[in-house]
């Protein structure tokens, strides 16, 4: 998913750059610098207080809840959308519940037999 949020945010989120380099910093301090070297036991437990909103106030005025819920909404749309957006690789999640692939329009959609 960092593939299409990243294109997202050059594109259709570009108001939300601001909003992402805040959420970043923000879980960066609550990690004390170090989110990337904790285990994955308190990284999740970090995520799991910022969906329920109890993350210190001193870095998220309202507890993480709205980073959160934004990361989390963008990274759903990756999984379940086109892959032609940058998410969904290969067609994954559609395959996952049984969704065929869409031909992309301009592609020839059969082979053709010589």
């Amino acid at each position: 998913m960092v593939l299409y949020i990243d294109r997202q945010l050059a594109r259709k989120f570009k108001r939300l750059q601001t909003a992402y380099r805040d959420a970043l910093n923000g879980l960066d301090r609550l990690a004390q610098g170090q989110f990337a070297g904790i285990t994955l036991e308190e990284r999740t437990e970090l995520l799991a207080s910022m969906e329920r909103g109890e993350a210190s106030k001193d870095v998220f005025p309202d507890g993480g809840k709205a980073a959160f819920e934004m990361v989390l909404a963008h990274t759903l749309q990756g999984f379940y959308g086109s892959p032609r957006h940058g998410g969904n690789k290969d067609y994954a999640s559609w395959k996952m519940i049984g969704v065929p692939p869409l031909p992309v329009r301009g592609r020839q959609q059969y082979e053709v037999q010589s």
